[in-house]
């Protein structure tokens, strides 16, 4: 039996599909999963796991590299894998929409912050970025801030840095979805998520941080999990 908030979250996804413009690009050759509720308030959206209760949501994932420069912490398995930690088969647009799901709005704004007075900084909604895996019959769980660190000063990448500053759109196309860019470590304005820590503007000085880290092609889940709403 369909529950009411189960209605809802299917009406959200028909407006999505149908008025989202990141969707239009590569829509009928990549159709939207259907959504099934699963228990209260918990979604099943193909691989993703949506927890409405908690805002927060969860896909698996393939660690993809523990050593070297990145630029990204997490890719689809089609872009830029040689720079990312992560990788993983959830299409970009997918992410994007479970944020919309769970009635959380891109921050247009983040570039012009980034480029402008600091003490709008505190004014971003933080995004919690987790890495979940099991190891020796043991489940651990991790920041992927504590994945990356400066190798110019040995610090790790700032924590709860990542805003959903939501991708460029050009000519109806979501350009996520083009190049397969998800979680930014380095800015990146055709990301779904971006880092706003202080050298997220330079590509020369973040690492793989491999201590802590999930062995290399070891699967994971990734865990996403939304401030409270205003």
């Amino acid at each position: 039996m369909i529950t009411y908030y189960s209605k809802v979250f299917s009406g959200l996804l028909v407006l999505v599909a149908l008025f989202g413009p990141f969707l239009s690009y590569a829509e009928e050759v990549h159709p939207y999963p259907e959504i099934s509720e699963i228990g209260p308030g918990r979604y099943q959206f193909g691989d993703i796991l949506i927890d409405q209760n908690n805002r927060e949501f969860l896909f698996p994932g393939i660690c993809n590299q523990i050593s070297g420069l990145v630029e990204y912490a997490l890719v689809h398995e089609n872009g830029k894998v040689h720079e990312s930690l992560f990788r993983t088969k959830v299409r970009p647009r997918f992410v994007h929409a479970c944020f919309l799901l769970l009635k959380e709005k891109p921050e247009n704004r983040f570039f012009k912050i980034l480029d402008g007075n600091v003490s709008e900084w505190a004014k971003l909604r933080r995004i919690e970025l987790s890495i979940i895996w099991e190891q020796n019959n043991t489940y651990q769980e991790k920041p992927i801030s504590s994945m990356v660190i400066n190798q110019i000063d040995n610090r790790e990448l700032a924590s709860k840095s990542f805003v959903f500053s939501g991708s460029s759109t050009i000519e109806g196309q979501y350009l996520a979805e083009m190049d397969g860019s998800i979680i930014a470590v380095y800015h990146d304005s055709r990301a779904v998520l971006n880092s706003m820590d202080k050298q997220s503007n330079s590509d020369e000085v973040w690492i793989a941080h491999q201590i802590g880290m999930p062995p290399k092609d070891h699967p994971v889940r990734i865990r996403l999990k939304l401030p409270k709403k205003e």
